[in-house]
């Protein structure tokens, strides 16, 4: 290509992906009313206690959340022999074809998940029926607090990049990495816990924060690290997804 990026050429490439586009936007919300319908079900499985407890209205937002990280293994085709050289002769740059997936799976996709979840709301609010405003009323959209981030980040990222990584079975493929990257943080929060001297029963845990060497006041400059690591992982951890992301689409173009 003769440029990174030419916004003529991107223009024709979104042209030319359009009806792509538009099956991959058809497909989930078929997913989202998909939820819906299930999360209700079980809400009618219930019987009528859902008039005084919490319904599964609260958790569609969260379950669309889940599909959304595992959209591109899902919706994304793969990279194969057979499609290969159609793809690879696309008149558009790797930076091209990359902000066209990130704009799919990073906002294009989410936003219209949202719309579909608000219609939802409003739909169920007008409806008149007893249950189905119960339903509409708990439905949220901000359902991710700052423990659930970096988890979210962490799968949204990996099946981001699996979607161009591996040639087949990119979900299951996918699935494997979350398994060995969650084993090897558990494998090294239990070393750490090894390693922390025990108490007089012989326990670990319950003598971390009593020990004399772990109670101590920390430092301004240790808060405003700590703090630094618990909001900026995630960002750059997604930052890092996006990049590595578009060096895996610059290497399959050579």
């Amino acid at each position: 290509m003769n440029t990174t990026f030419n916004l003529k050429r991107f223009f024709l490439l979104e042209k030319y992906k359009k009806q792509e586009t538009g099956k991959h936007l058809l497909w989930s919300a078929g997913v989202v009313l998909g939820i819906c319908i299930l999360c209700m079900m079980y809400d009618i499985n219930k019987g009528a206690s859902f008039y005084t407890e919490q319904t599964q209205a609260a958790s569609l937002s969260r379950y669309t959340l889940w599909f959304l990280c595992i959209a591109p293994c899902l919706l994304e085709a793969s990279i194969s022999k057979h499609n290969s050289t159609l793809y690879l002769l696309l008149p558009a740059s790797a930076l091209e074809k990359f902000i066209h997936l990130w704009l799919k799976y990073i906002l294009i996709l989410p936003l219209f998940c949202a719309l579909i979840i608000v219609a939802l709301k409003g739909v169920f609010m007008l409806s008149g029926i007893d249950y189905l405003q119960h339903f509409g009323n708990l439905i949220e959209l901000y359902v991710v607090n700052k423990g659930q981030l970096l988890t979210y980040s962490l799968l949204q990222g990996i099946f981001f990049i699996g979607c161009i990584a591996f040639k087949r079975q990119k979900m299951i493929s996918s699935f494997i990495v979350v398994c060995l990257c969650l084993i090897i943080m558990l494998g090294l929060t239990a070393l750490m816990t090894i390693c922390a001297p025990a108490d007089s029963h012989g326990y670990w845990m319950s003598n971390i924060i009593a020990y004399p060497i772990y109670n101590f006041p920390v430092s301004p400059t240790g808060e405003a690290i700590i703090a630094f690591c618990n909001y900026a992982t995630p960002p750059l951890f997604i930052i890092g997804t996006w990049v590595s992301v578009y060096f895996l689409l610059k290497e399959k173009q050579l």
